[in-house]
């Protein structure tokens, strides 16, 4: 009768610690419990400080992408305005063939409305837009220049300066085709006119052309009677 108590004592104290270490080992946690409750207990005893930087540096990031951007558009707007300013450079030029009027044209109109005087000057150029000749001569005790439109011929402007100034004998000189074919000779024929003026530096009577060749700018000056081109570098 004995014995049959003592074993009932012991299975019932082998049960109990089974029980107790199945208790010991629900509590026990993970290796990866532990390193996610160290990152929440970091992000937790973190300073409002420390929060406050890093929201800052991540601002700070953002606001240099978008400056990096804006500058990235900005050299975009420089490149298509370069762009746009050598179009527009292009259409100041004009092909020798698409000139519709000659120098000799204009000055009949000019004598032909009764205009008298001695030529000192006679310029091609660009002006608001249109193709002119301005045809400048001595009258009386004044100089008074004629704006002549080139397709129409037909007078733009007229002004008048109290000064006299150096007369060229406009009938010596060779002729306005003679000339330019003189420039092409030594620039080539692949150019564009961007304007030519018949003139007098220290006394001396001298043709000088700006052409655009390969969309480079190049200035030539003509012995207006010898037909003689350099090219002013």
């Amino acid at each position: 009768m004995k014995f049959k108590i003592l074993g009932l004592i012991l299975s019932a104290t082998l049960a109990l610690t089974a029980c107790d270490a199945d208790n010991s080992n629900d509590k026990q946690t993970s290796p990866d419990d532990n390193a996610q409750s160290e990152v929440n207990s970091s992000e937790t005893n973190k300073s409002s400080d420390v929060k406050k930087s890093d929201e800052k540096n991540v601002a700070k990031d953002s606001d240099s992408n978008d400056q990096d951007a804006s500058n990235d558009a900005e050299k975009d707007d420089e490149g298509q305005s370069t762009l746009s300013a050598n179009e527009a450079d292009k259409k100041e030029a004009l092909n020798l063939e698409d000139i519709k009027s000659t120098p000799a044209d204009i000055i009949k109109i000019v004598e032909a409305q009764n205009k008298k005087g001695e030529i000192t000057d006679v310029k091609f150029e660009k002006e608001n837009n249109r193709w002119v000749y301005k045809v400048a001569q001595n009258e009386g005790n004044k100089n008074v220049e004629y704006t002549y439109g080139m397709s129409d011929r037909k007078l733009i402007n007229t002004e008048e300066d109290n000064e006299k100034k150096e007369a060229i004998n406009y009938n010596e000189a060779l002729s306005f085709d003679k000339i330019l074919k003189n420039v092409q000779d030594k620039a080539g024929t692949d150019t564009q006119v961007k304007e030519w003026e018949l003139t007098t530096e220290d006394k001396v009577p001298v043709f000088k052309t700006e052409l655009l060749k390969d969309n480079v700018e190049h200035e030539y000056r003509v012995d207006p009677f010898k037909g003689t081109v350099t090219e002013k570098k």
